[in-house]
């Protein structure tokens, strides 16, 4: 029995149970790298992904529509590993080395400059503004999980167009070795800029081969410290950030005792009345904590407590 390879529209798991249908058996003829090439272009069905998700306490709904990208990847570790079932897989990853391979094939970087726009002019308008105006002795800003860089480039221009007290510091770290680098690179795919508006893509940016890439121009942005950090390890940073941007990975690929443990100690490096920002389609992993949701943005909350906001009329976009 496998399930068929589409998904519940509810997002709760592969949709049904098919019959009459079994693995496919590899000949016995072929060589180590011929065998090796035959896994890879095999697809890894829905239900083994979802066996694997299982046992990982990863929830299918969060990688249900990103879930083709990552299936190869797992596919193509199972190669490495000379696994041709999942229950093959699943003894292998229980050696630490080969458990942090997976978790690394189930990272998903997708992302491009400004995603929700409407969020962007809200931290520009007034969220920024009026932190920067109680922070001390400057303003300290965490992109957790920042992927290639896309989100904290875009908070660094934001930074650049407003008139602070003092240099703020921003911290961008990910899991990642390869997508920091990359982010130190400034190299992009034109498409990540479809939210920018042409007057900002030509400052910022400049056109490489033919127009399919993009480099941004660091020198006209505030610096970023760009950092190895595992969100379910330890705390990035002995002092407190006003401003934690936590979007589209905790709280969407993890659940479970290790998204309210990681939760919390991410939690803990806010500030008192600092601000933390999730994904438009994200929710706080339950109720007990101290954190009231801003009435002009539902992706935004404050620890504890709001301050008054000031009347701020300047536009980024």
């Amino acid at each position: 029995m496998v399930f068929e390879n589409r998904c519940n529209r509810h997002g709760t798991g592969p949709a049904k149970l098919t019959t009459g249908a079994t693995r496919p058996i590899e000949p016995k003829h072929l060589t180590a790298p011929k065998r090796k090439a035959n896994l890879v272009q095999t697809m890894l069905s829905d239900h083994d992904f979802y066996i694997l998700l299982e046992h990982l306490n990863r929830p299918w709904a969060g990688f249900r529509r990103v879930r083709k990208g990552v299936k190869k990847r797992i596919r193509r570790h199972m190669a490495e590993l000379g696994c041709s079932t999942i229950e093959q897989y699943l003894a292998q990853i229980s050696r630490p080395e080969a458990k942090t391979a997976c978790e690394q094939c189930l990272s998903v970087t997708i992302s491009r400059f400004f995603r929700d726009r409407q969020l962007w002019q809200v931290l520009q308008d007034r969220i920024l503004p009026d932190l920067a105006q109680f922070a001390s002795p400057s303003l300290r800003i965490w992109s957790a999980g920042c992927a290639c860089g896309e989100e904290a480039y875009s908070l660094a221009m934001v930074l650049s167009a407003l008139t602070l007290p003092s240099r703020p510091a921003l911290v961008a770290t990910d899991a990642q070795q390869a997508c920091l680098e990359r982010a130190r690179e400034g190299i992009y795919n034109r498409s990540s800029l479809k939210e920018l508006p042409v007057m900002m893509q030509a400052r910022y940016f400049d056109i490489k081969r033919k127009g399919r890439q993009v480099l941004i121009q660091k020198h006209l942005l505030p610096p970023i410290r760009w950092q190895l950090h595992d969100l379910i390890g330890d705390p990035v940073a002995a002092n407190p950030f006003h401003l934690i941007m936590l979007r589209n990975n905790l709280l969407t690929y993890y659940r479970g005792s290790a998204l309210k443990n990681a939760f919390s100690k991410i939690l803990s490096q806010l500030a008192a009345g600092g601000c933390l920002v999730v994904g438009r389609h994200e929710r706080l992993p339950g109720a007990d904590y101290a954190l009231v949701r801003d009435e002009g943005c539902p992706w935004v909350y404050w620890l504890k407590k709001q301050w008054p906001s000031p009347v701020h009329t300047g536009k980024i976009f």
